[in-house]
């Protein structure tokens, strides 16, 4: 059994227990303690009367976690599920597609020689995502270092789990994954371009995700949706309109639901991420309205595309 929660209590204390498979914080300030995964992007901390900081936390229900650090990577497992991450520093002037290739080479080399090999989730914490005119734009040097690796180590677009890449306001990128010892099965959204055969306008090495992942785990079915957008087809829609992006990333959402055979009141969580906090009431307004059942993470983070202005993932389960 898998769950996740949001919370702000001591992350020593939910990191001693023996069944936390992984701590996030959200902060603008670096983490402690280390064991704790920095995904450098900000907490709208306005919401709920929650301090400048908070952690996002994944559990298993009975069994024990062990962690360590190996190849680079540190990690926390269960017998069924395995959170690993790889932080690397990224200074002005630096080659972005390599220090993106050297991280998922990293990675993928540690999944792999683990007794979790098997893909379930990415999560990718980028700087300046949007910077640079072009092919030379961050996000795009990302992709094509993250193809690089996924090409490298023998994985095709039929094997890319659901993922998520934003931007973040520090240095360094960050990547953590969620991996498993049986296999997943991986969804397409047909009312969105697979993102693997997007056209050539959006980089020389297309963006590598599904847009959905599933998980047969005991008596749980779970379902992992990739960070969701104002995307038609292949193209953004409904630019500089936050609240029609907010619909038609609900309209997308609820379809893969629906691919998915889950329903609306089986997500558990959602992560929102939003590129102006001037956008914050509305939007919290809206995705209440929307979820009104469900956890909700308002983090402030860029957007892979500029002219996008939310992003909202979900985690869902069904017993």
């Amino acid at each position: 059994m898998l769950r996740n929660y949001i919370t702000t209590s001591d992350p020593e204390r939910l990191l001693s227990a023996r069944d936390t498979l992984a701590v996030l914080r959200f902060t603008a300030n670096p983490p402690q303690p280390e064991s704790v995964i920095d995904t450098r992007v900000e907490l709208l901390s306005e919401i709920d009367g929650l301090p400048n900081s908070a952690y996002e936390v994944w559990q298993i229900e009975s069994g024990s976690v062990e962690h360590g650090n190996d190849l680079g990577c540190a990690w926390r497992r269960s017998a069924d599920l395995q959170f690993c991450s790889v932080s690397m520093p990224l200074q002005q002037g630096d080659d972005f597609e390599a220090t993106a290739y050297a991280v998922y080479d990293q990675l993928l080399s540690f999944i792999n020689a683990s007794p979790h090999p098997e893909l379930v989730r990415f999560w990718n914490y980028i700087p300046n995502i949007n910077v640079g005119a072009g092919d030379s734009e961050n996000y795009k040097r990302f992709c094509a270092g993250r193809l690089r690796a996924f090409t490298k180590h023998q994985l095709d677009d039929l094997q890319f789990p659901a993922a998520s890449a934003v931007g973040h306001y520090r240095d360094g990128i960050t990547v953590y994954a969620l991996t498993t010892a049986t296999s997943a099965e991986h969804h397409a959204n047909p009312r969105q371009v697979d993102a693997f055969k997007y056209p050539r306008q959006y980089g020389l090495s297309s963006p590598s995700f599904a847009r959905a992942t599933t998980l047969e785990l005991g008596e749980q079915r779970l379902c992992f949706i990739s960070g969701t957008a104002s995307i038609l087809g292949h193209s953004s829609v409904h630019q500089d309109d936050l609240r029609l992006q907010l619909y038609t990333t609900n309209d997308n959402i609820l379809y893969l639901l629906k691919e998915t055979s889950f329903k609306r009141s089986q997500v558990r969580t959602l992560r929102v991420y939003l590129r102006n906090k001037s956008d914050f009431e509305e939007c919290n307004r809206i995705v209440k309205e929307l979820f009104p059942d469900t956890e909700v993470l308002f983090t402030h983070a860029d957007i892979c595309r500029s002219d996008l202005l939310v992003e909202i993932e979900c985690f869902c389960v069904a017993s």
